[in-house]
């Protein structure tokens, strides 16, 4: 009997093990059929998209209803980074799985490596602050729009109001961008309004600037540079949350800090001249109260041609007013002036600077010389006129330089010439180490003729021709070239204006 209840007791034992062997076999194959279920109900490309909030201000914020907006609408599958400048106060509160980028560096922290950031993604969403994602669908719908098209950005506008698609033409040689709205286009260059943008991480890491703000902008211009196109979406629109920058106050701090973005960007992107619809032009460059924007000028060749570029447009401005300010003023001295080397040049070309020249030059009789209040006072001492200008003589020998003013070098030089058995001579040996700055016959000053230079008449050489050609060679008007061809620029830069 005990045998018996011993064998009945092992058998038990035996079954009950099996049984509960048998309910783990099912639950774990149960949960592995529940989690391939849930992988089947996720789609893949939700796990290939990070969601980058980069637009949106410390001082008044939405961006934890935001971040709740996305995980919910991706069921917590894509991955979230919110970016700023430095570390965010008053400090966000936002849930664990949401990364935070601060792109200051420090002592004890590099600038981060944005590829880390996005290795594992396929799509980047760049989403402003406020918006919010109704579903997965929406998220799959942009990203299908983008998978289907011939673009590299697909942009859908957040709340009520729609996208205005802009053209963008962007002469970088100008460091100039033009603006013109292209209201019919299937594929815009660029947008304005709130807005989602989506791109393939690839393309966002192409980009020399890829989180520099304003977002649209950043994105615009440097799209426009690869020959990117943007692809506005008709449906879809993102909802919106609550109202930011509600007061008058707050709407002004945050005109205020993203037009200053406005001037970071342009500058890190060479851009100094907006030329708007209308015509308008907004300028970012140089201006009377700032030092020009290149340095001392080495062996006739400005540091920007080595970067691909010619003169910034806003120091043609500048160059352009100094010589007309001179130009008045040796009229009401009823000096005798002409138009010397390279802006004469410029003059029969085209009417005005060259486009890589970096000042203006005159010259005069040096005998007319004493007749000019502010050349003669230059001559002993630095003058600036009633009008800003800085009138001095030149450290390098017996000629003039007129500044822009006193914080903006740039300058119309004026040389004096002294007729000589019926040559022109360099009066007081002056030496520039110019090609074209020789001695001349006086016939062609006898008489005087005129040539349109920057927008005014200026007075010129007869026989403008055979002067310059004496000064630079034979067909050197029909032949442009760099003031020093010897010098190797790292470029190819075409010599023929633009247009």
């Amino acid at each position: 009997m005990v045998g018996m209840r011993k064998a009945r007791t092992v058998v038990f034992a035996l079954l009950v093990a099996l049984v509960i062997l048998v309910r783990q076999i099912l639950l774990q194959r149960s949960l592995e059929d529940v989690t391939e279920e849930e992988k089947r109900e996720v789609p893949t490309s939700l796990h290939d998209l990070t969601v980058i909030i980069r637009e949106f201000e410390n001082f008044d914020n939405d961006l934890s209803e935001t971040v709740e907006s996305v995980l919910n609408a991706c069921s917590h599958h894509c991955k979230i980074i919110v970016v700023s400048d430095d570390l965010v106060y008053p400090p966000l509160r936002l849930p664990r799985q949401v990364m935070s980028m601060v792109l200051s560096s420090g002592l004890f922290n590099h600038h981060p490596n944005l590829h880390d950031y996005l290795k594992i993604s396929k799509y980047v969403l760049l989403l402003p602050d406020g918006a919010r994602c109704s579903s997965s669908t929406q998220l799959l719908d942009l990203i299908n729009l983008l998978e289907t098209g011939d673009w590299q950005v697909v942009a859908v506008g957040v709340g009520g109001l729609p996208l205005t698609c802009y053209r963008y033409t962007l002469d970088i040689q100008a460091w100039t961008l033009s603006i013109a709205p292209a209201p019919q286009s299937e594929a815009c260059d660029a947008i304005t309004g709130r807005a989602a943008l989506l791109m393939k991480t690839t393309s966002l890491l192409q980009l020399t600037h890829p989180l520099s703000r304003p977002v649209a902008l950043s994105i615009g211009i440097q799209g426009a540079a690869r020959s990117w196109k943007v692809h506005v979406s008709r449906g879809g629109l993102l909802g919106e949350g609550r109202q930011l920058y509600a007061t008058e106050h707050l709407q002004w701090k945050r005109n205020s800090f993203e037009e200053e973005r406005k001037r970071v960007l342009y500058a890190d992107l060479g851009i100094k001249k907006v030329v708007s619809s209308g015509g308008n032009v907004l300028w970012y460059g140089c201006t009377r109260t700032t030092p020009r924007c290149f340095p001392t000028v080495v062996d006739d060749t400005p540091e920007y041609l080595y970067h691909g570029r010619w003169t910034p447009p806003c120091c043609l401005e500048g160059l352009r007013a100094t010589a007309r300010h001179v130009f008045q003023i040796l009229r009401t001295c009823r000096a005798r002036w002409w138009l010397e080397g390279g802006s004469l040049l410029g003059a029969v070309r085209s009417g005005d600077i060259i486009p890589w020249d970096y000042d203006v030059d005159i010259g005069i009789y040096s005998q007319d010389v004493d007749r000019c209040p502010q050349l003669k006072s230059a001559r002993w001492q630095t003058l600036e006129d009633e009008d800003g200008f800085v009138w001095q003589r030149a450290t390098e020998g017996g000629f003039f330089r007129v500044h822009y003013s006193t914080s903006n070098h740039l300058h119309v030089d004026v040389f004096p010439f002294t007729p000589k058995r019926g040559v022109m001579t360099r009066g007081g040996a002056w030496t520039t180490n110019h090609r074209q700055d020789i001695d001349f016959p006086e016939h062609f000053l006898r008489p005087l003729a005129s040539v349109n230079f920057a927008g005014v008449l200026a007075s010129a050489p007869n026989n403008v021709r055979d002067f310059l050609e004496l000064k630079f060679g034979s067909g050197v008007i029909e032949s442009p070239q760099y003031p020093n061809p010897d010098v190797l620029l790292p470029y190819n830069i075409s010599l023929l204006p633009q247009g």
